[in-house]
């Protein structure tokens, strides 16, 4: 005889989010640290210089032996090789789980930190102090963790939650609009998804550049994140499928955020071409993107069949099919038998791509280059 047992596990997972516009950072030397024996830092190094010293000073007042580890924040970093370095790291210096581990930096150091703390001894305590707008409102928001493979983006993951993350509005002064342009598109893209005044604000903040309606767009991005998720982990990938196959191909010297964007641009196109979306909602969509001064460009040398190749890797496809998150609508995410993906046969997306990268009015020759000024101004290319 066989028996079968069913049981459903059900996480709580709470993460604090600290949300500060103190200069001096003071409020990382009153946090409530008795549980933890020691600190363990990862952070940055271009964060470490301009911010190492005031953070160090800050958590030196908790009386806890503190051992840093300055990290090189690129995509080539974010890589199972750099993986044996940051256990070394921690096994080294005797982390147990007691201790707590700071990722101190953007997008990229807080998807790796993550990934590691969540492997080692199945799990530590984890704090995390986002320095970007991207790391603020949507690396550090949901649990994801990644790293990149030798031929797909963020292909390797976990989903582990920080105990607390400390966002301060002053770490983003450091940043340039070029950077401030990354987490402005994530943003977008979780506006499109379910919130219009998600969106109003993107607008407002772009035409008096006010710190407080920055603030609110990073409360009302972090809310419209943890609802999504909550919903499915990867139906917020809008945008995704398409652009990590972009910033793949550009070896990454296209940014994240940009390469969304552009990934947007494709499927706002492709909802179009299936049916799913208006034209004129399409066209209303591209114009809010002009408007934010977000990336619509995509490089001359992208070819349809090098991206079907690449986004056959995506973590939502099967071996067959590709699965991409889009909108019939602004908050009307498309549904395909109640769930939040629309699946589609390489060779017909691959179809659409040839005709669409044929026409499309935004394709410019190094597009990496022109994409590092910090705004993009349409008006001059028409």
């Amino acid at each position: 005889m066989i028996d079968k047992i069913s049981t459903e596990f059900i996480s709580k997972n709470i993460i604090e989010f600290i949300q500060d516009d103190n200069i001096e950072l003071t409020w990382l030397s009153n946090f409530d640290s008795k549980k933890y024996d020691k600190f363990l830092i990862f952070i940055d190094n271009n964060v470490n210089d301009i911010w190492g010293d005031k953070l160090l000073n800050q958590l030196k007042v908790h009386n806890k032996e503190i051992y840093l580890k300055v990290v090189e924040s690129t995509e080539k970093t974010k890589s199972i090789s750099f993986f044996p370095e940051a256990i070394g790291f921690l096994e080294s210096n005797k982390c147990s789980r007691f201790d707590l581990v700071f990722a101190i930096g953007g997008g990229i150091v807080l998807d790796m930190v993550g990934f590691i703390v969540s492997t080692y001894m199945r799990g530590i305590p984890l704090f995390m102090i986002p320095t970007t707008l991207i790391g603020q409102t949507d690396a550090s928001t949901a649990g994801k963790t990644c790293f990149n493979t030798k031929n797909s983006k963020n292909l390797l993951g976990t989903f582990y939650y920080p105990e607390i993350v400390y966002n301060n509005i002053n770490f983003l002064f450091t940043n340039s609009n070029r950077y401030l342009r990354q987490g402005l598109s994530e943003s977008f893209k979780y506006g499109l998804l379910n919130s219009p005044v998600l969106i109003n604000k993107l607008l407002e903040f772009k035409n008096s550049n006010d710190t407080n309606i920055l603030k609110d767009i990073i409360n009302l991005t972090i809310k419209s994140r943890i609802a999504i998720r909550q919903i499915d982990a990867l139906a917020s990938n809008l945008g995704h499928t398409f652009g990590h196959a972009i910033e793949k191909f550009s070896c990454y010297k296209i940014l994240h955020g940009d390469a969304i964007s552009a990934g947007t641009v494709m499927a706002l196109h492709y909802a179009v071409h299936i049916g799913i979306m208006h034209e004129e909602i399409k066209d209303n969509i591209l114009t809010l993107m002009k408007d934010l001064g977000l990336n619509l460009y995509i490089d001359k040398r992208v070819k349809a069949d090098k991206l079907i190749n690449l986004m056959l890797l995506d973590k939502k496809s099967s071996s067959t099919l590709l699965h991409l998150v889009l909108i019939k609508n602004i908050s009307e995410p498309y549904k395909e038998k109640g769930r939040l993906f629309c699946k589609a046969l390489p060779e017909k997306v691959k179809s659409f791509l040839d005709n669409f990268l044929d026409k499309y009015e935004y394709r410019i020759s190094s597009c990496y280059k022109f994409l590092e000024k910090d705004d993009i101004n349409y008006i001059e290319r028409k």
